[in-house]
């Protein structure tokens, strides 16, 4: 099983903006962030290093949530959205089935997503 890592950053202000990126890059449609296999089954580890909690939603696959801050999950929890704290992290699993295509995830905080943290990924067929 694959394990990627998504650092998300920011939150503070830089040179008036709002500075926030997914592996630092900010977003742009034409670029492509990820690419996964169809029907395979990915751990992603979602690592916050800024000092603002970031609730990440990846669109079309739920995440089931492995450990939070390197603590295992004993439940079994899907969430589309699941968020992970200040200078924390959180490992989920994702299983890329039912959808093959081009779709986001990204920071839920509007302000975050508008200012750039959000990412493309592509599903190959």
């Amino acid at each position: 099983m694959a394990l990627a890592t998504f650092t998300v950053t920011g939150g503070g202000m830089s040179g008036g903006m709002m500075s926030v990126t997914i592996n630092g890059h900010a977003f742009d449609a034409v670029r492509v962030d990820t690419t996964v296999q169809f029907g395979s089954v990915e751990e992603w580890m979602l690592r916050n290093t800024s000092t603002l909690d970031h609730p990440m939603h990846l669109h079309v696959w739920p995440m089931q949530i492995v450990d939070r801050a390197g603590q295992p999950i004993e439940e079994l929890i899907w969430q589309d959205v699941v968020n992970v704290p200040a200078l924390s992290a959180v490992r989920v699993r994702v299983a890329f089935n039912d959808f093959s295509g081009r779709t986001v995830y990204h920071c839920h905080i509007l302000d975050h997503e508008d200012a750039g943290m959000m990412m493309g990924t592509i599903q190959a067929l």
